[in-house]
């Protein structure tokens, strides 16, 4: 869908769709950012490389190929540590955690960053929004998922790098529905990707869990002011339903992201508000970098 008329009516379409749940996805919210939806990918990318020469800093003293790069958000004032390629989507991944209006910023209204204590982290990748959490304030723990060890290792060491390594917590461990082993099938597109169940014999395979599992086992638990941020390609609404009784017993904030499949958006919606728990919902703006457009991400708080 290359032609911007047509991404354009995809979106009103999905909009109007979503207008019958009332006050979910206002006008404003699925007009953010819409220019890169329609703009071409082209635009996008150049827009990107000139912004990330003032945004991120790299630091490229080692000369070994094989060493993580240690990379400096200047408006975060953060580092982290990255493995993979170096290209401008870096700059998109890092904007999310600085610039209120993109889409995929998971701590706007109405998520309230006052009194959190308690973070959970699905997802957490290279931990730019982890390290963000843990700086808020003393007391906050941000406890990390992140199934792979290579990245789950850079997340530790960048936790270092920033003063909060008492703050951080890792887990090298997915997280879905259930307990159990899973494997990644990657994929060059981001909706294309998912997770499926294994063997334990599988040489990919990982060790899954549920929240509601991983709470049974611990010395805390959440509240009303605490956050689940959920990033799991595409098996975001396995995630939540794994956290049902963490979710009734504390209602926690969440941020959900809703851009990896067609139905998510609609699904995770009203599986919270059937809940009947008090939350207020917020949906925001359309993703331009998957096979098509999707609103991007969903946010839930009772405060």
């Amino acid at each position: 869908m290359k032609n911007p008329l047509l991404k354009m009516l995809y979106c009103l379409q999905v909009w109007n769709q979503l207008r019958r749940y009332p006050e979910l996805f206002l006008f404003s919210d699925a007009m953010m950012q819409i220019s890169r939806v329609l703009l071409p990918a082209r635009w996008n990318s150049f827009y990107a490389s000139k912004r990330m020469k003032a945004t991120l800093e790299f630091d490229n003293s080692s000369n070994n190929p094989q060493e993580p790069v240690n990379i400096h958000c200047v408006p975060l004032n953060l580092n982290f540590l990255w493995n993979g390629h170096i290209d401008n989507n870096l700059f998109f991944m890092a904007e999310q955690e600085f610039f209120t209006r993109n889409p995929h910023c998971y701590s706007t209204k109405p998520i309230i960053m006052e009194g959190i204590q308690k973070v959970i982290d699905v997802g957490a990748c290279e931990g730019l929004f982890a390290f963000r959490m843990a700086k808020l304030g003393r007391g906050v723990d941000v406890h990390c998922f992140e199934p792979f060890k290579d990245m789950a290792k850079l997340i530790q060491k960048g936790a270092e790098l920033n003063g909060v390594m008492d703050s951080i917590h890792v887990h090298s461990q997915a997280l879905l529905s259930k307990p159990g082993f899973v494997k990644f099938i990657i994929s060059e597109t981001p909706d294309a990707g998912k997770v499926v169940e294994c063997s334990e014999n599988d040489p990919d395979s990982l060790k899954s869990n549920s929240l509601d599992e991983f709470f049974k086992n611990c010395d805390f638990e959440l509240n009303q002011h605490d956050l689940i941020k959920i990033d799991a390609e595409g098996s975001d609404f396995d995630v939540l339903k794994g956290a049902r009784s963490v979710i009734e017993s504390c209602r926690p904030q969440i941020a959900v992201t809703t851009y990896h499949k067609d139905e998510h958006a609609e699904l995770i919606y009203r599986w919270l508000d059937e809940l009947n728990l008090g939350y207020r919902f917020r949906l925001k703006g359309f993703s331009f970098w998957t096979s098509k457009p999707r609103p991007v991400l969903l946010q839930a708080s009772t405060l």
